[in-house]
């Protein structure tokens, strides 16, 4: 269909073998300003509308060789037809033609006799809903293909950083490596400290990289789980042992406590799981300056509605653990510096922090919380008879 241009005189084709209705619509639609075609019969009306490519066709039902339903459905299948406005005028004001009608691909319908006024109004109605149509279905098409365009962005990205953080992580290593040897041997105590500061160094820019691969698979899709047994106690203190000393060198009390009626015997993925902790337990000694900072591991007994729901035969449990589902919540409480409510929307977005300023001042790259919300919503952890979530 030809789009109606500022300027541009539209174009109608009348197709109907009457002749006397064919004169009265071409006077109706050239006093509304309209370029009027004719047609007496489908075949016709068909090679006029190649020809001219109307902005809008009339179609009578009733015509020789091909009635106008035949006709409305050969028009559709023509190139330029599918989307022009096709208007059905008939005489049989019943449901089964009318149906037929729309079946066939007409647009709207008109029964005669033909009103002047009501057949330019509903004319000018119809190619401008039209118009409207094809603009919405060209910017969807827009759209998808920003969407597809930015898919593939994403990907090509996270397959960038996914290959930069393995070829960064492997010489990485060997400084870490050689650091190690190094402090080993007979050193000054400035040489020492060098060596030491040298050593935090790389670690801090190995939690980089590390993040920034688990990002960048998280992304792609290539983020695998496993499936292991596990005490959780044994678990537990081993994670709070990791930042025991950072904990004591601010001053902090760090606590855990496992609530009496939570399974200690877990199924799921333990270095996953420590990686979630880990991330907030660390957010919270660096936002911490005094008091305590504690993880607590209780039943989740928040409404069903607000739990992280996942199938009850996710790693194909037998028939006989199906439908009791227990969740378990680890929470980290500590006495930091707060979230302000207008940042919580920013909280779980890659590369953002909170408050710009705390990067100057605490460091971090943004990538910790956004990390542990995707590991928690992809991660499940069971008990050997019950499955067991994690929120």
């Amino acid at each position: 269909m030809n789009q109606l241009i500022p300027g541009r005189t539209p174009v109608a084709l009348v197709a109907d073998d009457d002749v006397i209705i064919r004169m009265f619509a071409r006077e109706a639609l050239e006093q509304a300003g309209w370029i009027v075609e004719e047609a007496q019969n489908g075949r016709e009306a068909c090679a006029v509308f190649q020809q001219h490519a109307p902005d809008v066709v009339l179609l009578d039902v009733m015509m020789p060789e091909m009635d106008g339903f035949a006709t409305c459905a050969a028009l559709r299948r023509l190139p330029a037809g599918e989307h022009t406005p096709i208007l059905i005028m008939t005489g049989l004001d019943d449901f089964d033609s009318i149906t037929k009608a729309y079946d066939a691909g007409a647009t709207d319908f008109i029964v005669k006799p033909l009103n002047a006024m009501l057949l330019s109004h509903r004319i000018r109605y119809m190619v401008r809903a039209n118009q409207v149509l094809q603009e919405l279905r060209a910017s969807q098409a827009t759209l998808t293909q920003a969407r597809d365009a930015a898919i593939e962005g994403t990907r090509l990205k996270s397959e960038f950083l996914a290959t930069m953080s393995h070829e960064i992580r492997t010489p990485m290593n060997g400084v870490l490596g050689m650091t190690d040897w190094l402090l080993d041997t007979a050193l000054t105590a400035e040489q020492q400290d060098c060596a030491h500061t040298i050593r935090a160094s790389g670690d801090a820019l190995m939690v980089i990289i590390n993040d920034i691969l688990d990002f960048s698979k998280i992304e792609s899709g290539k983020l695998s789980l496993e499936l292991l047994g596990f005490e959780l106690p044994v678990f537990l203190n081993r994670v709070m042992a990791l930042f025991s000393e950072r904990a004591q060198r601010k001053g902090l009390v760090l606590t855990s406590r496992i609530a009496d009626d939570v399974p200690s015997g877990l199924l799921g993925d333990p270095s996953r799981l420590q990686q979630v902790l880990s991330n907030l337990l660390a957010n919270a000694i660096k936002f911490s300056d005094q008091g305590t900072v504690s993880v607590q591991v209780d039943l989740d007994a928040r409404p069903p509605e607000q739990r992280l729901e996942f199938p009850a035969t996710r790693y194909g449990e037998t028939s006989t653990n199906q439908g009791r589902v227990i969740h378990v919540r680890f929470s980290v409480f500590d006495k930091g510096i707060g979230i302000a409510p207008s940042a919580f929307s920013k909280l779980f977005q890659p590369f953002v922090q909170a408050d710009g300023s705390t990067t100057r001042k605490y460091g971090g790259t943004g990538l910790g919380l956004a990390i542990s919300k995707q590991l928690v919503l992809a991660s499940t952890i069971s008990s050997p008879s019950r499955l067991t979530k994690v929120s």
